[in-house]
């Protein structure tokens, strides 16, 4: 795991090395999932899926080839993410939760049983198609 240093000036932020098992790149700001499978070990990663829900590794910090290593970033402030949203506006604060088969993160206003993986740091605006992809400023707590 690899932590900044704390400065007054700059927030902290935390990442963890991966390896990319998705077939694809996964593009910086893509959110990942560790792998659940036979040969879990705690350093694979993919797209979220539906069993995976709960297993989000964090955020790619850069873009990731298939079966190469990389960051993500597990804790901090992070200028842009793919979120996934619907038609209604959300708003800064609202909870992040994972999406099952894509790459982004989505926010939900309402509680439940799925995890908060983090928060919006601004608004998303409303959209006519549903649900849509868009990148915002996020606070990632993925420890």
């Amino acid at each position: 795991m690899l932590l900044k240093r704390a400065s007054r000036s700059n927030p902290e932020v935390g990442y963890v090395v991966v390896q990319n098992v998705s077939g694809s790149t996964i593009t910086a700001g893509y959110s990942a999932a560790f792998d659940t499978g036979a040969s879990v070990d705690g350093v694979r990663v993919s797209r979220p899926g539906t069993t995976r829900l709960q297993s989000f590794a964090g955020v790619a910090d850069s873009d990731i080839a298939n079966n190469s290593y990389g960051l993500v970033q597990v804790y901090g402030y992070r200028s842009s993410a793919l979120i996934w949203s619907s038609t209604g506006s959300s708003v800064a604060g609202d909870n992040l939760t994972v999406v099952a088969s894509q790459w982004g993160l989505q926010p939900a206003t309402v509680g439940g049983v799925t995890k908060s993986w983090g928060f919006l740091c601004e608004a998303v605006a409303a959209s006519s198609s549903s649900p849509y992809q868009t990148t915002a400023a996020v606070f990632i707590r993925a420890l």
